[in-house]
């Protein structure tokens, strides 16, 4: 004669399915975080620098040595831009190969009110010289990072496409 455990495999399992579907209710529920984030909303852009017209490129030997970048920010708050800040190219050469090159760079204010930070709809220009032996060319898309001294790195893309 069978005799029939206290627990059986389908209370078991739909207990297991119930946990699991509460699990998942919790990571992917979409929870009230006080932003509106349906497009168009109201939610506000972090700053960010966006380029602002034709790019001014120098190359030698078929690398690339200056940048002339004009800038403007994107977002609603303005960005720290000054001479302690530092930059950085990245080019992509290929699916699987990309270069990070070091740069010096100089912020030239085309206008605004005075200070080291780019408002909304204020200009700047970043001019980037690169070192003489870089695997930036012409032809390889190129984003720059620009880390200012107290905040997090700000990226220029398609600096050239």
């Amino acid at each position: 004669m069978l005799s029939h455990s206290a627990y059986s495999t389908r209370n078991i399992s739909l207990l297991m399915l119930a946990a699991f579907a509460g699990i998942a209710l919790w990571l992917f529920a979409p929870w009230d975080t006080g932003r509106d984030l349906t497009p168009g909303g109201s939610a506000a852009l972090p700053p960010s620098l966006a380029v602002d017209g034709p790019v001014g490129v120098t190359s030698e030997d078929g690398v690339v040595r200056r940048l002339v970048v004009p800038l403007v920010v994107r977002g609603d708050d303005g960005v720290v831009l000054d001479d302690g800040a530092t930059v950085r190219a990245e080019t992509f050469m290929s699916d699987s190969a990309a270069a990070a090159v070091p740069a010096e760079h100089s912020i030239a204010w085309l206008d605004g009110n005075g200070d080291n930070r780019l408002d909304p709809g204020e200009h700047a220009v970043l001019t980037v010289d690169l070192p003489a032996r870089t695997s930036v060319h012409p032809d390889n898309p190129l984003r720059l990072v620009v880390k200012p001294v107290d905040s997090m790195p700000l990226v220029i893309e398609d600096v050239i496409r």
